[in-house]
């Protein structure tokens, strides 16, 4: 797994209870993992197809600007979910080891 994706899922770990309680240093670190995430992803080559086609299909129109997916993630819940969702693939995978960045 890249090295910009494992430092994603490290950080992520830092949000638990974000859904029930936000704070404002959360909620900066969601929007900065956010654009992260979509900045790596879109730049991985063939690893890109070792992951869902919803997450290559959301990085793609992203970053083609397509207007209701960016509508979409405006709702930070939304951008942290989608994290969630890749950070949880990554560990049902064994792609990414919680404290451990030898995967």
């Amino acid at each position: 797994m890249q090295n910009c994706l494992i430092e994603i899922c490290e950080e992520f770990e830092n949000l638990q209870g974000f859904l029930e309680t936000q704070t404002e240093k959360q909620e900066i670190l969601v929007d900065k993992l956010f654009l992260r995430f979509m900045n790596c992803f879109k730049n991985l080559k063939e690893e890109k197809l070792d992951y869902p086609k919803e997450f290559i299909g959301d990085v793609r129109l992203f970053h083609e600007g397509f207007a209701p997916l960016l509508q979409k993630f405006e709702d930070r819940e939304i951008r942290y979910l989608m994290l969630s969702d890749f950070y949880d693939f990554a560990r049902l995978t064994k792609k990414y080891k919680k404290n451990n960045k030898d995967t």
